[in-house]
């Protein structure tokens, strides 16, 4: 009855609200989805099976060098995108009159920073990039506060 592990890893990027994979990049404009068995997912990233700590770590420094990022009046080099890096770990155990499946998901999210225009400089592309950042993560504010809210029950 010994268990084993299996250990996934995905890395994409949200870029004026464009999701693409990290690790394959010439993957994008993917759409995110949901079902009944696997729940939310994007469709189309892909999937790195891991075999140690440093092969995770690899892959995170891989898809890392292809985020979007320029440079900015405040920094040289901003990222210009929000990026999640995803990690399941699947446990099996049992014989063979019974499997039993348990499923553990990590997202490690990096959230590019809120830019005023005025404090970067920020013109033309930049410019534009800086609202679509701006209006996510206020999006993303709305979202928390709205999940903390007290609920009436009744």
């Amino acid at each position: 009855e010994a268990a084993t592990f299996q250990v996934r890893a995905s890395y994409l990027q949200i870029y004026n609200e464009v999701i693409s994979d990290l690790l394959k990049p010439d993957r994008s404009h993917l759409m995110i989805r949901e079902d009944k068995r696997r729940g939310v997912f994007v469709e189309g990233l892909s999937e790195w099976l891991c075999r140690s700590a440093d092969e995770v770590q690899t892959l995170m420094e891989h898809g890392s060098t292809a985020r979007a990022t320029a440079q900015t009046g405040q920094n040289d080099t901003s990222s210009r995108s929000h990026a999640v890096f995803i990690i399941v770990v699947e446990r099996h155990s049992g014989t063979s009159e019974g499997r039993q499946s348990l499923t553990g998901r990590l997202n490690l999210v990096d959230l590019a920073g809120s830019e005023r225009p005025r404090l970067t400089g920020a013109t033309g592309q930049r410019l534009e990039e800086t609202k679509k950042i701006n209006q996510s993560l206020s999006a993303l504010g709305n979202v928390i506060s709205a999940l903390t809210e007290p609920r009436l029950t009744g």
